[in-house]
């Protein structure tokens, strides 16, 4: 047994002891360990689900409606006029969660609709803009839902409702029951605090809503199965700040009370798996008080659960060795990828090198061809000289000794 005041100074020092269960693997290149970690998950979803029964009492929202339900006509008009419906509240603290209208919108582009809650003098406790598109269907007559901030009324309201009409625009039609007339409907004015008779029939606006009362509820939080225990949180939400809460595991005729830890808001749990071995379907039982309220939580522990978790042990210390195999698998891989990329590397290096050079050397052949060329042009060129030389000598000497011999 706890109280929030008595531990909220030391209870969060205490550290929570084992280590969590870690099944998932996240290399992308072992496609068989990813399939090993979803179903760990799954598995344990499933566990949770179905293996851990919770029961607790909800307020369920409660309709107040002055229609019938059948529509015989619709109504719509332009910006500021809308309608006015006055509803009674059932309790004398009522939380407004909803409203419903019954009705259809001609969808030609975004719109804003305009909701009010006034009290019974017509005073504004709530106005708010609501895009028509989000809440009602085109052309689809049909009861549309808009979600209210909770506000609480003490004594007759009016939820009013303007349709702001454009002959051009987006339209919004409101259905009438025209088979009712309660004098609950009234044509208002957005800029003024008074009401109009309406000629009809019923407006078929509808409001959910609870009866607002100060209780205590506990919310489970989180349900985690460790190696070595199993650890529950929850929160508690009282109209007090002085909650006493106790937790007690329950198995046939043993009953043992459990150690509860307040936080940073959640209350928390651990119960060793030592505790729950020997024993038969238990049932863990938290109750909590605050005030005049009480609220209890009962969380049955099936002997499958326990079953589930040695299973669930020895898949992981599985999976832990294919982790640890894998690990040392991808470091080879790694070193390997490493020595190619420097190969690769030093390859790159020495071929562009051997580009480098091969670039010299077509250079220095292009330099010896041009060279080449000029040599045999100049050798051409001598040889050609050379023969014009022998050929004029050679004429120059033979006319001379043929003169000669006729002298004699």
């Amino acid at each position: 047994m706890m109280r929030r005041r008595a531990v909220k100074s030391g209870a969060g020092k205490a550290p929570l002891r084992g280590r969590r269960l870690k099944a998932i693997l996240r290399y992308s290149s072992y496609e068989t360990l990813r399939g090993y970690s979803s179903l760990v998950k799954v598995t344990r979803l499933i566990l949770i689900l179905t293996l851990l029964t919770i029961w607790f009492i909800n307020t369920s929202a409660t309709p107040l409606a002055y229609d019938d339900g059948g529509a015989e006509s619709f109504w719509s008009d332009y910006y500021p006029n809308g309608v006015a419906v006055k509803f009674s509240p059932p309790a004398s603290k009522w939380r407004i969660t909803d409203i419903l209208v019954y009705g259809f919108m001609i969808d030609k582009g975004g719109k804003s609709l305009v909701v009010e809650i006034r009290d019974s003098d017509l005073n504004v406790i709530l106005r708010t803009s609501i895009l028509i598109s989000e809440h009602f269907k085109n052309a689809t007559l049909h009861w549309a839902k808009i979600p209210l901030p909770n506000v609480i009324v003490r004594d007759d309201f009016y939820v009013c409702v303007y349709p702001m009409l454009e002959f051009d625009g987006t339209q919004l039609w409101i259905s009438i029951d025209n088979d009712t007339a309660l004098n609950r409907c009234f044509l208002i004015d957005c800029y003024k605090q008074e009401v109009k008779d309406w000629k009809g029939g019923q407006v078929m606006i509808r409001v959910e809503g609870e009866e607002d009362i100060d209780f205590i509820r506990i919310a489970p939080n989180s349900i985690s199965i460790e190696e070595d225990a199993l650890t529950l949180s929850f929160k508690i939400v009282a109209p007090s700040d002085d909650v006493e809460v106790r937790a007690t595991l329950q198995a046939g005729s043993l009953i043992e009370d459990c150690e509860v830890e307040y936080e940073k808001g959640l209350y928390r749990m651990r119960i060793e798996w030592s505790r729950l071995l020997g024993l038969k379907p238990a049932k863990l039982l938290l109750s909590a008080k605050s005030l005049n309220s009480t609220a209890t939580l009962v969380i049955e522990l099936n002997e499958t659960l326990f079953s589930e978790c040695v299973r669930l042990k020895k898949e992981n210390e599985r999976l832990r060795t294919m982790m640890n195999n894998s690990g040392v698998e991808l470091r080879i891989l790694r070193d390997k990828l490493e020595r190619e990329e420097n190969v690769t590397a030093l390859l790159s290096t020495s071929l562009k090198e051997y580009q480098e050079m091969l670039s010299e050397k077509t250079k220095e052949n292009k330099k010896l061809t041009e060279e080449l060329n000029i040599t045999r042009l100049l050798t051409t060129s001598l040889a050609i000289l050379t023969a014009s030389l022998f050929i004029i000598l050679l004429r120059w000497r033979t006319p001379g000794k043929l003169g000669g011999d006729k002298n004699a």
